[in-house]
């Protein structure tokens, strides 16, 4: 049996010596063809290894409601979404007290991106910022965010109606180079805010640019109150229904 396999590989080198060109090519062919796959096989992985962080970011168990679609379509709004009737505050309660599954539920106010809002200090001035006035349980609801330093919105600060505004982690150090901006004042669109905290910058990237877009990111509580969210835009609901 030694005798056997001794003579097979005998023949093969003596082949391989006799067709060099013909066996590089079988060997570069076969080694090429396993790089390959290896290769679509860890760009596999990895793409989903990204989709399902990005979930996490986002919550796998959150849920968004608005009155309009969302993305942007072109032209002008359609007659069937503007004869929708707006989301209210009285809908979020209505949520939470007819879905026993829900763990929790926030609203959001948020204008359009026609709107372009505008922060300044003395040092610094940023454009085209995403700003939002939420609740104080927004952070609780959703996952991208966590306070990076300071504090969150309270509903003493809702109860008080009181102008405070956190920060994106990319927007405080444009405004307050070399200094911590919890404590200072900013203007925006105009009018006089206190900087309470800075929001970490989000860390999903699903959609157009998202963290670029939310890197400047601005969340008020101002607005969030009674007169509920039918007044703006892009009106949102966010829901997170953990069973």
């Amino acid at each position: 049996m030694a005798q056997a396999y001794g003579e097979n590989l005998k023949q093969a080198m003596d082949t391989l010596r006799a067709h060099k060109m013909r066996s590089a090519l079988t060997v570069f062919g076969v080694v090429l063809g396993v790089s390959v796959i290896m290769l679509v096989a860890a760009l596999i992985t990895g793409f989903d290894e990204t989709i399902q962080e990005n979930i996490k970011q986002f919550g796998a168990d959150t849920a968004f409601i608005s009155k309009w679609d969302q993305g942007f379509h072109g032209g002008d709004t359609p007659m069937e979404e503007r004869q929708r009737k707006p989301l209210t505050l009285e809908d979020a309660k209505a949520l939470i007290a007819g879905c026993p599954g829900l763990k929790n539920v926030t609203t959001f106010l948020q204008t359009g991106w026609m709107q372009v809002h505008t922060v300044r200090t003395k040092a610094g001035e940023v454009s085209a910022i995403d700003f939002r006035g939420v609740q104080a349980n927004f952070g609780q609801v959703y996952a991208n965010a966590a306070t990076l330093s300071g504090r969150f919105i309270s509903e003493g600060d809702d109860l008080h109606r009181e102008k405070v505004v956190m920060l994106g982690e990319n927007v405080a150090p444009v405004l307050f180079p070399g200094a911590d901006a919890v404590g200072k004042d900013v203007m925006i669109d105009g009018s006089d805010f206190r900087v309470i905290g800075v929001v970490e910058k989000p860390k999903g990237g699903f959609g157009m640019g998202d963290e670029d877009r939310q890197g400047q990111f601005l969340d008020s509580h101002r607005g969030a109150g009674s007169r509920g969210v039918s007044q703006h835009y892009d009106d949102g609901l966010r829901r997170d229904a953990r069973a």
